[in-house]
């Protein structure tokens, strides 16, 4: 299956909102939360490359009770292999994540940011 197009538009099917399937790229084995996947936004022009996961549900240690939020993917964002997108995140416009992240905050347009967990590294 051609992960530009093709992968996109079963995930869309799948309910995961993807603004044009055509011009979004989905890597292999990229794993998108069954739970809720209408809570997973992703806009024109978006990579994610193999491996990734997106999580919109988490368990609140306070409570042990499952919370759910809004993973939105701005345009042009490119998301590197093995990266884990956990809890509510806006990742910006053309932001860059690397390769093995883990993101928990929101990442801002047009900047480079890689680690577990994923810190700011430059401005594009």
């Amino acid at each position: 299956m051609k992960s530009r197009g093709q992968r996109a538009t079963i995930c869309k099917l799948g309910g995961v909102q993807i603004y044009n399937p055509s011009k979004t790229f989905i890597g292999e084995d990229v794993i998108f939360d069954t739970n809720y996947p209408e809570d997973i936004i992703i806009e024109e022009g978006v990579r994610i490359t193999a491996r990734c996961i997106l999580l919109t549900h988490f368990m609140t240690p306070s409570t042990g009770s499952y919370a759910r939020g809004q993973i939105i993917i701005k345009r042009g964002a490119y998301i590197g292999a093995n990266t884990i997108i956990c809890k509510p995140v806006t990742i910006g416009e053309n932001a860059i994540i690397g390769a093995g992240s883990i993101i928990t905050k929101d990442i801002p347009a047009n900047e480079v940011w890689a680690g577990n967990p994923a810190k700011f590294i430059r401005k594009r």
